[in-house]
């Protein structure tokens, strides 16, 4: 039953004998090296094989061949028909004499029995203490067979929710039927109030939605009131699905349970409110960040969760290449600098942080973090909560910490002026600061930082790297397939190797989706002279990028056609993710290029694009044939807005711009660009009916690259756009 939340941080768990002499039997085959026979390398919820090969210093499969033979015995690989078997199995004596969470923690599970002895898949084929207990309790000599943990775990939590499904559907069905209105869509009013929290049926349903969402992996769990249900349903791998319905007239009581479990006001439906919740499971312990806020059929609830497992939060597990993840290392170590990681959200910079964090952590330095919610709870480390109410603001907070004595301080996120600002100010004065900023590259964190009011000077003095980053679902590596025809054709155009490259297939392991955890794709962006030099100058994102390019700097476009290229992930999800590839593996995601590299290319072209503002449409289509015909990509906006909008989502090569336009005319939405250091490059042709001196001589002073009338023969036109086109 889930318990109240625990405040105080929790302390690795010193691993068992048996972890101990798998580890030195992994050492002995050369699948890890001495160092990892250290206490601290193997605090986990997995056993060491499952462990190193989620972090990924081995392959799971490989070791679990090698230990196997080694031991002189077999593997388990289950089959299509096994999970009814060994239901079957573990209901039958004398197996279902021991509960299934005894199985759970031994990491084991039976897979065939005779008179007078009984093959067990263990993942830890050492833990003689599991076997010889097994043993006693079945009265027949164990035979252990090496098994991969996910698998048996996964065997075990279905047979559990086999066992269980059919007595909670009808429970579901009954109160359904109960709940339901033989007049009206409205229904009557539930007999399950939130004074019924502590209800059997109340108590047992949350602990169903918990544990289902605990043992599926989700990262995220919804809790959905609608007019006749409660929809539950899990994120998974960024993705949401559906867990189960609950009749509506559960809705309060269900809230309000969870509501009291981490400590809110059941009495306040009116306002929003946050929680916390520690549980305690066989998938180990985990946290629960909860917030609910009032809709019109009730509160929604929604609840990430967090494991307090720190032990896979390594930057070596993070998927970055060997030289970047070399590099971030080396810049962490620095002084009197600031490290920014960037991307959506979503994107795992949290993560990032907190791997860094583990990283630096050694006992020499002083690290001192200032969070607004603390995600994770860590040993070691001086962790600030951020509370607008009491005045504790981020600015106010790092300026506070300078008297700590600290020399590492980790800011969760920079969101305003007075943020940035002081971060800038902590990282000069000799410390070593660490953020997280929202933007979509790591060149757009230099824009973000001066549109927050920082001036380019002092960026260029306190930047040290910044890190941008997505994260993909991974192909499953038990169903993975070949890429369609259609996906292999389009790696072909865009130069990605094929060799390798794989597709989505579904199987019982990966829940049918064809995808199975995630990883991340990075581009690391390290600020030497060159670069300061052009941030003091203030130079754009372009050009910035443009010359750590020419410093081996590795795109987010480039990361993820390696990716693609190593049969990691799929051409379909990376794009999900990213938004369309329209480069090489050699060349960037970044808008507005006319040439990319591929691998033994000289030079494979793309269309320039060429954005057409104008209220006229028939302006608007002479213009898109024309400019399609000598091969421009085009895009079209009715006014100022449209157009604005629509460089923001994607800049374009070029702005062709109509003077007179309803909503924001022209000439407002040039100075908007001229304003931006964003857009301030992208070159602008003014159109006008009115081709005076007097138009021309305005335009140009408030920034117009180029002007021309709109009756002009169109030859000008492709005239005027070429050179502007050239020039940039």
């Amino acid at each position: 039953m889930p318990a109240r939340h625990d405040r105080s941080a929790i302390e690795p768990v010193i691993p068992r004998e048996s972890d101990l002499t798998l580890v030195k039997l992994l050492i002995k085959l050369d699948l890890l090296k001495p160092p990892f026979l250290q206490q601290k390398h193997i605090f986990s919820e997995f056993a060491p094989i499952a462990h190193f090969g989620h972090l990924g210093i081995f392959d799971e499969g490989e070791a679990i061949g090698k230990v196997a033979a080694h031991l002189k015995t077999e593997r388990f690989e289950p089959s299509d028909g096994d999970q009814d078997r060994i239901a079957k199995l573990l209901e039958s004596e004398p197996f279902s004499e021991i509960p299934l969470i005894i199985w759970r923690r031994c990491r084991a599970i039976p897979v065939a029995v005779s008179s007078s002895e009984v093959t067990v898949a263990i993942a830890n084929p050492l833990d003689l203490e599991s076997i010889r207990s097994l043993e006693q309790s079945l009265n027949r000599r164990v035979r252990a067979v090496v098994g991969r943990e996910t698998e048996i775990i996964a065997l075990i939590s279905r047979t559990v929710e086999l066992k269980d499904a059919l007595d909670f559907n009808e429970f579901l069905q009954e109160s359904a039927q109960s709940t339901a209105s033989p007049t009206g869509p409205s229904g009557p009013e539930s007999s399950i109030t939130a004074e019924d929290i502590s209800a059997p049926t109340v108590v047992r349903l949350v602990n169903k939605i918990f544990a289902g969402a605990i043992l599926k992996g989700a990262s995220d769990l919804h809790v959905t009131p609608e007019q006749k249900v409660v929809r539950v349903r899990i994120r998974i791998d960024g993705i949401m699905r559906d867990l189960m319905e609950v009749p509506a007239g559960y809705s309060t009581a269900v809230v309000s349970r969870i509501k009291v479990l981490c400590g809110m006001d059941i009495t306040e439906r009116r306002h929003p409110q946050d929680g916390r919740l520690r549980l305690k499971t066989s998938q180990g312990v985990r946290d629960l960040r909860v917030s609910t806020v009032p809709t019109i059929h009730g509160e929604n609830l929604v609840a990430r969760i967090l494991a307090t497992d720190f032990s896979r939060l390594d930057l070596d597990a993070l998927g970055m290449q060997p030289v970047l993840l070399e590099r971030f290392k080396k810049v962490l170590r620095s002084s009197s600098q600031i490290h920014l990681i960037c991307g959506p959200t979503g994107s795992g910079k949290t993560s990032t942080l907190y791997a860094a964090l583990m990283h630096l952590k050694d006992g020499t330095q002083n690290i001192v973090t200032i969070e607004d919610p603390i995600e994770n709870r860590v040993s070691g480390i001086t962790q600030i909560q951020v509370s607008e109410k009491i005045g504790l603001t981020f600015p106010k907070a790092l300026r506070s910490v300078l008297r700590q004595d600290p020399d590492v301080i980790m800011v969760g996120e920079i969101r305003d002026a007075d943020t940035a600002a002081t971060a800038v100010q902590v990282a000069q004065t000799g410390h070593v600061v660490i953020s997280t900023i929202h933007t979509n590259t790591a060149a757009g964190a230099v824009t973000r930082l001066r549109d927050l009011g920082v001036p380019s000077f002092m960026i260029a003095s306190s930047l040290g790297s910044v890190l941008a980053q997505r994260l993909v679902r991974k192909l499953c590596k038990n169903c993975k397939g070949e890429a369609e025809p259609a996906e292999r054709e389009r790696l072909r155009r865009l130069l990605i190797p094929e060799q390798n490259a794989h597709g989505p297939v579904g199987c019982e392991i990966c829940d049918y989706t064809g995808y199975r955890g995630r990883v991340g794709i990075f581009s690391y962006l390290e600020i030497g002279p060159e670069l300061s030099a052009a941030i003091r100058e203030e130079k754009g994102e372009r050009v910035i990028e443009a010359l750590a390019l020419e410093q081996g700097f590795i795109s987010l476009g480039e990361s993820a056609a390696e990716i693609i290229a190593s049969g990691t992930t799929s051409l379909s999800e990376v794009e999900r993710v990213m938004g369309q590839l329209d480069t090489s593996a050699k060349g960037t995601l970044q808008n507005g290029a006319v040439a990319v590299q591929g691998e033994g290319q000289t030079g494979a072209i793309c269309k320039r694009r060429i954005l057409v503002a104008d209220d006229d449409e028939n302006v608007r289509m002479v213009y898109k044939l024309l400019l399609e015909q000598h091969m421009y990509e085009v895009e079209e906006a009715t006014n100022g807005f449209e157009a604005l909008e629509a460089i923001y989502r994607r800049p374009p090569s070029l702005l062709v711009l109509d003077l007179m336009m309803p909503k924001m005319n022209g000439l407002e939405a040039l100075e908007r660009l001229r304003q931006d250091p964003q857009t301030r490059n992208i070159p602008v042709l003014m159109l006008t009916a009115a081709a005076t001196d007097e138009n021309e001589l305005n335009l140009l002073k408030h920034g117009a690259d180029d002007f021309v009338s709109k009756t002009a023969n169109s030859d000008i036109i492709l005239a005027r756009i070429n050179r502007l086109l050239s020039s940039c």
